[in-house]
């Protein structure tokens, strides 16, 4: 089964990919998600995934989830994000070790019919948009935001290394995911984040709740964790 209807696997236009659906988790382009795979049905969805393109998209579960999560009918977010396996670990008991990384938002047209345990979905592409002519001065946005996320961050020498590659040419739309991913949201705040593709609106959006985190009690440094742990499904 391969998944890309298009002829090279960088090319991300429209395809069918599985979908990994997960409650209050929302992956973004460019950064990192473990999981932890235990359910049979998404083993089997792995092993396909292994076999295949590596590729499967994350959604985020919409409220009231627990009553159908069995099924394929539970109601899932519009807005997912394609991601490609980096690496797996398979355990004795059928269960895995996924690392991920998100390539690209996406939004989930249809749903296709299969006889596969789990859900697989039609997605189209949705690309960055950086509006001509700005409507900020993106190279002032970028310097706020990374002076604003070290405020929370101030001791971290992981996130001081990862921000000296940031303010290297790092496009502002990649910024404020990898940003977006290291704030730890509440979902209602990183869907709306991952549904934005107009990155100035999105840098808006993101130097907003930066600026309300810095005006929080910001907790000691043992309580916070820059990539975050596992992921359960």
């Amino acid at each position: 089964m391969n998944y890309w209807n298009t002829p090279e696997q960088d090319a991300f236009f429209s395809c069918v990919a599985p979908l990994f659906p997960l409650p209050d988790v929302t992956l973004f382009p460019n950064v990192m998600l473990p999981l932890h795979i235990f359910e049979p049905r998404y083993r089997c969805m792995v092993e396909d995934v292994l076999q295949n393109d590596r590729v499967l998209a994350i959604a985020s579960l919409k409220d009231g989830w627990e009553k159908n999560y069995d099924s394929k009918q539970c109601e899932i977010h519009e807005t997912v994000c394609l991601a490609q396996v980096v690496t797996q670990e398979r355990q004795g008991d059928g269960r895995y070790y996924l690392l991920t990384q998100g390539v690209c938002r996406a939004k989930l047209t249809s749903e296709e019919n299969t006889d596969r345990p789990y859900r697989i979905g039609r997605v189209e592409v949705v690309e960055d948009e950086y509006p001509l002519p700005p409507v900020i001065d993106r190279i002032r946005r970028q310097q706020e935001l990374v002076s604003a996320f070290r405020q929370i961050f101030p001791k971290l020498d992981l996130d001081a290394a990862l921000l000296s590659t940031m303010e290297d040419g790092v496009p502002l739309g990649e910024l404020c995911d990898v940003i977006a991913h290291a704030m730890r949201l509440a979902p209602f705040h990183a869907r709306r984040l991952l549904e934005q593709s107009d990155v100035d609106q999105r840098s808006d959006l993101v130097l907003e709740l930066l600026k309300l985190q810095c005006q929080e009690p910001i907790p000691p440094v043992s309580q916070r964790t820059f990539p975050p742990g596992f992921s359960l499904n």
